[in-house]
């Protein structure tokens, strides 16, 4: 085995912050609570989020500031939410660019609502919601907790390899080791992204894409979130468009072993 501890003082020394999310089964109190599934807060005022073919998509997540840590470069206020295609593929688009996807996404989308009204008559109700019948990792709605924390770099995350070198080049015990102690696996915002299969990123060049979001594949006692078999998804953001606010060019992608 190499000198691990070496490695881990490497990884150490590149930590991020970052806000853990845990799934709880039971519903929300208010619609503008923080949840995975479940009816959106959507003022009546603003244009629902459809694909490109009009189909209205369906809330994945929302994150309302307000009852998070605070996590640097992020809102601080304001209700975040993540909506997704309800079809076998959960509104990922194989036949276009990852540039082209984008610069125009139709089978997701990333909402940020800065201002959150108190008017509860101002807000839509006949929203489309994720159940039973739905093609969707998920199928009803989960409360969701906050906990501020830190992580190491993981081996499956890009910036791995310029940290502490390729996991491929050190011994199976050493892989194994970092695989079990690193992974960057469960729900969260901010941090280093885990993956089953390869990170998109290394295939684009020029802009830092940091992870925004990420929601893990959850199976235990009344919670089920499954992403194919025990998948991930990632929503990734540029450095600068989170210091703009500006969630309309967020990156999604979901993988599965």
């Amino acid at each position: 085995m190499e000198d691990i501890t070496e490695i881990i003082k490497q990884l150490e020394s590149h930590k991020l912050p970052i806000v853990k999310i845990t799934p709880l089964a039971r519903n929300v109190v208010d619609i503008r609570n923080s949840k995975f599934g479940g009816k959106p807060y959507w003022p009546k005022n603003k244009e629902y989020p459809t694909s490109h073919h009009g189909q209205p998509l369906y809330l994945l997540a929302q994150i309302n500031f307000s009852e998070t840590p605070q996590l640097a470069n992020f809102p601080t206020k304001g209700i975040m939410q993540f909506y997704i295609q309800d079809d076998d593929l959960y509104g990922m688009d194989f036949d276009k660019s990852i540039e082209e996807i984008i610069a125009a996404p139709s089978g997701y989308r990333v909402i940020y609502h800065e201002d959150v009204t108190d008017d509860l008559s101002a807000l839509e109700d006949n929203l489309p919601e994720v159940n039973e019948e739905c093609c969707l990792p998920l199928t009803r709605e989960y409360a969701i907790t906050f906990k501020l924390d830190e992580e190491m770099p993981s081996p499956t995350d890009c910036r791995f390899d310029s940290i502490a070198g390729d996991i491929y080049d050190f011994d199976e015990q050493t892989s194994d080791y970092i695989y079990d102690n690193f992974s960057a696996e469960g729900c969260k915002l901010g941090g280093y992204a885990n993956f089953t299969q390869d990170d998109p990123r290394r295939d684009i060049e020029g802009d830092t894409w940091l992870l925004l979001f990420q929601l893990d594949s959850v199976w235990e006692e009344d919670i089920e979130i499954m992403w194919g078999d025990l998948g991930v998804a990632n929503f990734f953001i540029r450095e600068q468009d989170l210091a703009r606010r500006d969630f309309s060019k967020v990156w999604y992608n979901w993988d599965c072993s």
